[in-house]
């Protein structure tokens, strides 16, 4: 119904005028024939599953185990080529001219119409940059705004209290992010919380109401389709907000010389990052600026929310493991000592994070099991690309590295039984400590961390595109769950004996290639009564 409307609208506009109607004609074929010309060319290489495929997970094991060396295609549409893992090295630093992420994500995305996964390298620079080197000094507004935001989203919690986990944490997250992206006060102003948090499922509904019209149609109609605008009423809301520390930022940027010191907590310090990597011409404009904000909320904020979410889910499932965490905590608030906030609450120092390995390792594991998703590295090939196997991808292929394969087997050699210490489980198994384990060992103390990518452990990418801003969701993850097992206990719903049980964690939605965590399911969380301060 509503593409019709948009339609019809469209059309009312176009009979105005002879003149428009003619151009338009005109319009309409020259992007049938170019579509017609870009589709991309036929693949010659063997096909897994086919266009009706429920359960492509299955589809994309029982590929790699028939065709463990040579590439293979998924029947998708458009189909999915799988690359043998011995050809990663070969493709992970491609250059972005002859293949390309953010390729893949505006085609997907249908960029042109919903400017979804435009270039914005200005962004990639103030987080691989300067996000990254003052990590440490983020530390503390994160935990005060942890358990600001906890208080806020859980309310009172005296006795076990059934709560859907993930709208709560996504919300918990954006204040967290919005902490350093934009700073108090904005961060904590329901709007903006409301914008940021809905501007990823707005993406999504924006890509989906435009795959409803014919490719050639799209350019036509994609002005009128409802949630294209409701995208775009969020960038224009947005800059409205960021108009008066945009002014700020750019006044201090005239009046102070850059200084190189820790984090401020204050508002505008991290809009100052991206200003100063974004070109002269765009820097007053807040439009580039909400536009930019908007699209770092929908890389950051809900991924984020999945891992943070997939975590809770697993200790509720196994409370086994809480009090092996609350007791590292502790441990390293006793040797380390801890800092006193501004109401009297202990915070861990700078130096203690990275001392939490059974905290990392649980995180690690998670997320091997339940992993953002079943492939890795995807990428869109911009020119036909001949492979070490002889096989060539023509120009408009999508490939991908089947990464769950790696993480799951035991000839992986992070996984294999003589690379680990005795009594490690199989790989198909969870085991919480399976990485803090191993950084126990010899010559392993700093390898395999929750960040840590390499041929291994790819959840965060491998190569040039891996996610620049994984240490500071790592940290942000981590505030969130320590304070969590400080302050809050947590079980399954109506699990009164605390047993738990992986039968009974909430299932994985499961789309494609993509892992999501139950976003309805509740489970039950109590303030502690020995609470921490």
């Amino acid at each position: 119904m509503a593409s019709i409307a948009a339609f019809s609208e469209f059309k009312a506009f176009a009979i105005k005028s002879p003149l428009i109607l003619s151009a338009v004609s005109f319009l309409v074929v020259a992007a049938f024939v170019r579509y017609l010309l870009s589709r991309p060319k036929r693949l010659d290489l063997p096909v897994v599953g086919s266009p009706d495929t429920k359960n492509w997970q299955k589809e994309l094991i029982k590929g790699t185990l028939k065709y463990p060396d040579t590439p293979f295609i998924l029947a998708l549409s458009p189909p999915m080529v799988i690359l043998p893992i011995s050809l990663m090295n070969e493709v992970r630093n491609l250059p972005d001219h002859i293949v390309s992420f953010m390729g893949e994500v505006r085609r997907m995305f249908m960029s042109r119409h919903t400017g979804i996964g435009e270039e914005r390298p200005e962004v990639t620079a103030a987080v691989k940059v300067d996000l990254t080197r003052h990590i440490a000094s983020l530390l503390s507004g994160l935990q005060d705004e942890a358990r600001y935001a906890l208080n806020q989203e859980f309310g009172p919690c005296e006795d076990w209290t059934p709560i859907a986990p993930y709208g709560k944490l996504a919300r918990i997250v954006a204040l967290l992010s919005g902490r350093v992206f934009v700073g108090r006060p904005l961060s904590r102003e329901e709007e903006w919380i409301d914008s940021t948090t809905k501007f990823a499922a707005d993406c999504a509904a924006s890509r989906l109401a435009t795959l409803k019209w014919k490719i050639w149609l799209r350019p036509f109609v994609a002005p009128f389709i409802p949630e294209i605008r409701r995208l775009n009423r969020h960038k224009s809301r947005g800059a409205q907000l960021l108009a008066p520390i945009l002014k700020e930022c750019l006044a201090k940027a005239q009046n102070e010389k850059p200084q190189d010191d820790d984090f401020e907590d204050e508002q505008g310090v991290f809009i100052s990052w991206i200003l100063s990597h974004t070109h002269h011409k765009e820097r007053a404009d807040p439009l580039v600026l909400a536009n930019n904000q908007m699209m770092l909320s929908f890389a950051a904020i809900h991924t984020t929310t999945m891992a943070v979410c997939h975590a809770v889910y697993d200790i509720a499932c196994r409370p086994e493991y809480i009090e092996p965490l609350r007791e590292e905590i502790n441990k390293v608030l006793q040797e380390d000592g801890y800092d006193i906030d501004g109401e009297g609450f202990l915070q861990l120092k700078k130096t203690s994070m990275s001392k939490l390995r059974k905290l990392d390792s649980f995180l690690k594991e998670t997320q091997r099991l339940s992993p953002p998703g079943f492939i890795s590295n995807v990428r869109l090939v911009h020119t036909d690309l001949t492979l070490p196997t002889g096989h060539t991808l023509p120009k408009g292929t999508r490939f991908a590295l089947p990464s769950y394969i790696v993480h799951t087997s035991p000839t992986t050699e992070t996984f294999s039984p003589t690379y680990n210490p005795p009594g490690t489980k199989p790989p198909t198994e969870f085991d919480g400590f399976r990485f803090s384990n191993l950084r126990s060992m010899p010559g392993k103390e700093n390898k395999h961390q929750f960040v840590t990518t390499s041929p291994d452990s790819l959840n965060f990418g491998y190569g040039n595109h891996a996610c620049p801003g994984r240490f500071f969701a790592g940290n942000e993850i981590k505030v969130i769950l320590i304070e969590l097992l400080r302050n809050w206990d947590i079980r399954l719903k109506g699990d009164t004996e605390g047993k738990g049980g992986e039968d009974k964690r909430p299932e994985n939605i499961v789309q494609e290639f993509s892992v999501m965590p139950n976003m309805v399911a509740e489970i039950e969380f109590r303030r502690r009564k020995d609470q921490e301060v």
